[in-house]
């Protein structure tokens, strides 16, 4: 069929859809300025939320280990590496240009969300799919789940994973294909599996995704061939390095952080009632896709991608947080299917079943099911503008440390105000949890488990009271009131002496923020 067929074909099966889909020949700069204008709005949009707690901590961790700390020795972080020196290219980038990293965090988000974007596309139109010009009109779309409803996921690690991801599945439907006149060049794999690599590199049991993707293709093929595809060795191969790496240049990882998060941060975990909303969302997704299935039919691109995400509700429920960037590889992925049977013709999607009589469901319900999707990432915890103000006022640059189990007391607080953060670690995750197994231990009389977990949480309290007493920060920022591991830092370790030294400066709820006592504003630098 030439071109033109083409084009005729597609034009004539969007407008049988009732669906207005440009051609092919849509004018190039229209597309541009769609994505232009939704990068516009998505960089106004995300004023909300700002930096995100767990993006700034990151960037205070590549700062510190460009100024020559080094990583789980001099500065903790309970995330393997990769963590890490994914964010270390857009912070260098700010120290050399001497701009606010915050700034490059973000255009390296929007960066890699273009990039996973175009190199899927890409994918799809070497491919051959007939609903192509569909799925071209429909990018901005796939570009709207990474850029404008990831709220407070924004620049997350699963959020780049998911926006690198795409590439892998737009081939994996590839390779589904019976009637594909040709299959991915060597190029093509390789830079595919060079992106999926990235989700699992940041956490290793989303190659479950890969799993449940690849292994669906070799069901339909009815043959093991695309388990063994060139993308998959290059995804092997890349996680393998990275284990060497990590055994050779950090083995305090595997060493001392690895066995803290198997016996304390696993074994904490939200109410059922969150991740049971994550499991109806979810349905909610998986039901309209349903509806929107074809008879007879196999929707490659649509097959993998919810495939995908079904494989990764497991680590979702496995980590059990319920924080909503755990859920957004689920969740977003759901929704790209839905996009991609969106994009079939009317006459490819009519439904099996009860489901066959009624009509295809209107945009409004896919609206909806995605607002419940991501309405969890609504949430903001950008500090309030008079905290900072109040803060700004009375110091100049100063040093911060914290005290609670909170990752968001402290950040991106510390960095808005212009402080400088001394402590090792991030929050005190370790003591809260092992204070909290620790009481569990002990009114169940397991006297063994509670002197395992005593001794973690005495050893962590002694260590960050001499790490106080070493650093004297001008600033601490506390959360009062929040758990029982406060209240045994305050009560039995001696933190309570420690803070005599020190001034409520500003309170408000369970947020209190400490100044020492000598500290001296220092007078602003002459003019001229």
């Amino acid at each position: 069929m030439s071109m033109s067929e083409q084009v005729a074909t597609a034009t004539r099966d969007n407008a049988m859809a009732g669906v207005a889909f440009p051609s092919a020949r849509t004018d190039y700069v229209g597309s541009v300025a769609t994505f232009v204008i939704l990068l516009a709005i998505a960089i106004l949009w995300q004023v909300r939320w700002g930096t995100i707690p767990d993006t700034s901590w990151l960037i205070i961790i590549c700062e510190r280990v460009l100024s020559g700390e080094r990583l789980y020795t001099q500065v903790q972080e309970v995330n393997p590496p990769f963590s890490v020196w994914l964010y270390l290219p857009p912070v260098a980038m700010a120290r050399i240009l001497s701009l606010a990293p915050e700034i490059l965090i973000q255009a390296w988000t929007y960066l890699i969300a273009l990039i996973g974007v175009w190199f899927s596309g890409a994918i799809v139109g070497r491919a051959g799919f007939p609903e192509r010009a569909s799925l071209s009109a429909l990018g901005p779309a796939f570009f709207a789940v990474l850029v404008i409803f990831p709220g407070n996921v924004f620049s997350q690690r699963e959020h780049l994973g998911v926006a690198l991801f795409m590439p892998l599945l737009a081939l994996h439907a590839w390779r589904a294909r019976k009637d594909a006149e040709a299959m991915p060049g060597a190029a093509i794999a390789v830079f595919a599996g060079l992106c999926g690599s990235v989700l699992l590199l940041i956490k290793p049991y989303y190659a479950v995704m890969v799993l449940a993707s690849a292994l669906l293709v070799a069901t339909h093929r009815r043959s093991l061939k695309p388990v063994f595809a060139l993308e998959h060795w290059v995804i092997g191969g890349i996680c393998i390095a990275y284990l060497a790496a990590v055994v050779l240049v950090y083995p305090e990882f595997l060493r001392e952080v690895y066995p803290l998060l198997v016996d304390l941060y696993a074994k904490s975990g939200v109410s059922a009632h969150v991740m049971a909303y994550y499991g109806c969302a979810w349905l909610f997704l998986g039901f309209l896709a349903l509806w929107c299935w074809p008879v007879g039919r196999f929707p490659e691109l649509a097959a993998v991608t919810l495939a995908a995400s079904a494989a990764a509700l497991l680590p979702l429920f496995y980590q059990a947080k319920g924080w909503p960037y755990h859920a957004y590889p689920a969740l977003s992925l759901a929704v790209a299917a839905n996009l991609c049977l969106l994009a079939l013709p009317r006459m490819k999607r009519q439904s099996a079943g009860l489901l066959s009589y009624l009509a295809y469901p209107p945009p409004a319900l896919l609206s909806l099911a995605i607002m419940t999707a991501f309405v969890l990432n609504w949430v903001t915890q950008k500090p309030d503008g008079a905290l900072v103000s109040t803060i700004r006022a009375a110091v100049v640059e100063p040093t911060v440390a914290t005290i609670s189990p909170d990752l968001d007391t402290a950040h991106p607080l510390s960095r808005m105000i212009g402080g400088r953060y001394v402590s090792a670690g991030a929050n005190d995750w370790v003591g809260q949890d092992a204070t909290t197994l620790y009481l569990q231990a002990a009114r169940s009389g397991d006297a063994v488990r509670a002197a395992r977990y005593e001794a973690i949480m005495t050893r962590y309290a002694e260590d960050k009271r001499r790490a106080f007493d070493r650093l004297r920060p001008d600033l601490i920022i506390f959360k009062k009131d929040d758990g029982p591991w406060t209240h045994q830092l305050i009560e039995h370790f001696g933190f309570d002496r420690f803070l005599t030294g020190y001034r409520v400066l500003f309170e408000r709820g369970r947020l209190r923020i400490y100044l020492r006592n000598d500290y001296v504003r220092p007078d602003p630098p002459p003019a001229g």
